[in-house]
């Protein structure tokens, strides 16, 4: 694809100066800042989240310790109800940097499904790990609260399978936009589920629906 460049700036007439141009660096677009600003609250809400699944036990093996903590790890598929995935780009990269350093112990996904033009139209960050909080639910909406959506907002869904736990679905205004995100969690992941905010809007009901086959096809037992 050929570059296009600016034309030159056309010179000053005889008798007059050139005129002062501010130099720097190009400020980002708004479509780069949305994308970063995105990256860096699913990032947070992870972290958050994480925090409270995990507690002061995330390799508790004492008796209040979850049967089922561990058993199961994300595996993104290469392909997901006719997207293929991407591991890597601007907006994987904008949820990395808002990610970190992983916690001990978990193991982070950063991945996008994108249709076949490559635009993106599911964007997924989470973490696999073992998570010993016995309310999922009560953590995901601390988490989801702790980005700004409402709380009168939030929404309870199925979790689906194959670990059970919980899901909450809410609304998020950025910068003008409004994010739609699903989170699931349990015992051994926590996983948000977004629509770009550039995409057509979907309703909670259907992203919720979307969430759960992932879910179904992306968490796998552990060995």
């Amino acid at each position: 694809m050929n570059e296009i460049t600016e034309p030159p700036a056309p010179s000053p007439a005889p008798g007059q100066s050139t005129p002062y141009t501010a130099t720097g660096p190009t400020p980002p677009s708004k479509g780069k800042r949305v994308l970063f600003v995105v990256g860096g609250l699913l990032a947070t809400v992870a972290a958050v989240v994480s925090g409270r699944l995990a507690v002061s036990t995330l390799f508790d093996t004492g008796p209040d310790r979850p049967a089922d903590a561990g058993q199961y790890k994300l595996v993104p598929p290469a392909s997901f109800q006719g997207l293929t995935l991407q591991d890597s780009g601007p907006r994987v990269d904008a949820i990395k940097q808002g990610q970190g350093t992983p916690r001990p112990g978990t193991a982070p996904v950063s991945v996008v499904y994108a249709d076949q033009a490559g635009t993106a139209q599911l964007v997924i960050s989470g973490s696999a790990g073992t998570f010993a909080d016995k309310d999922p639910g009560a953590a995901i909406t601390t988490g989801l609260t702790s980005m700004g959506v409402k709380p009168t907002d939030i929404t309870q869904h199925e979790a689906g399978k194959p670990a059970g736990g919980a899901m909450r679905c809410g609304p998020l205004d950025v910068q003008g936009s409004t994010l739609t995100l699903c989170m699931w969690a349990d015992h051994s992941s926590l996983v948000t589920v977004t629509v770009p905010v550039e995409n057509a809007p979907v309703t909670i009901d259907a992203l919720a629906e979307r969430a759960r086959a992932l879910r179904e096809v992306m968490e796998v037992p552990a060995s």
